[in-house]
């Protein structure tokens, strides 16, 4: 018999069956149809909701090496940083990543851990999802000889810059330069050069401050606990929300 008209027999005798036959015959024929509808429904509506309900960006911070201190209330740290900013946390979102870990303290022994977190960090800034990055010497000094970091001058008023003066992190723009200009075939360009003291300018050709070291009381250590002895905040060249990285730095040095 053609299939078609055992098709049609089976949908006569199907008119006069009993509901349970009705649904069986139904499970047999359309039930993946069904489950295929109601998953792309589902992934539809869930992708539409987080396209809704997605929040901008206003402030992302990486705290390297730094560590949830017990009953600080770092949890309510960025609350209390959109208060001081103006920003609406219900409307946009402010990030304090703290999941990443570094260990400077010897360039040719990285373990995993600093590994992951070292390319962590680079597609972050090369996203230009990073505003601030508050790490150790060692490795602000591997960022900013790179043209990482914001010139501060550029950023602070005159008042914020009398006050922070004594806190700033130095480089030499000339050293940046040196290092740029290497022939990449020469033994010297994947040598790591001799840094100036990031703390005495005066011994520079080209001194630009492109960081603040935490050495008073700041309301991010009360919170975070750093595993660096020092540590410094630097503002992203490539950052987005520059007016609230700015305004990051005043709100820790209340």
């Amino acid at each position: 018999m053609p299939v078609m008209d055992e098709f049609r027999e089976e949908r006569e005798a199907l008119k006069h069956g009993t509901l349970k036959e009705k649904f069986n015959y139904f499970l047999d024929y359309y039930k993946w149809y069904v489950i295929v509808s109601v998953l792309i429904l589902l992934f539809a509506g869930s992708l539409i909701y987080q396209m809704v309900t997605k929040k901008d960006r206003a402030f992302y911070a990486v705290l390297l090496n730094a560590y949830d201190m017990e009953q600080s209330g770092a949890e309510e740290y960025p609350l209390l940083f959109s208060e001081y900013a103006g920003i609406d946390p219900d409307t946009y979102d402010i990030i304090f990543d703290n999941s990443m870990y570094m260990d400077s303290s010897d360039i040719a022994a990285y373990d995993e851990n600093t590994m992951a977190a070292t390319q962590k960090l680079m597609v972050l800034i090369a996203a230009r999802e990073v505003d601030v990055l508050a790490a150790s010497e060692s490795t602000i000094n591997s960022y900013a000889y790179n043209d990482t970091f914001y010139d501060l001058r550029s950023l602070l008023s005159e008042e914020q810059y009398q006050k922070y003066e004594p806190y700033f992190y130095y480089i030499d723009q000339s050293v940046v330069r040196e290092m740029a200009e290497r022939d990449i075939g020469s033994d010297d360009y994947v040598s790591i050069p001799d840094y100036p003291s990031p703390r005495n300018p005066e011994n520079m050709e080209e001194p630009v401050p492109v960081g603040i070291y935490l050495d008073t009381d700041s309301n991010l250590k009360e919170n975070y606990l750093f595993t660096d002895e020092t540590v410094i905040i630097s503002i992203l060249a490539n950052s987005e929300h520059t007016e609230n990285a700015v305004s990051f730095i005043d709100f820790i040095s209340q």
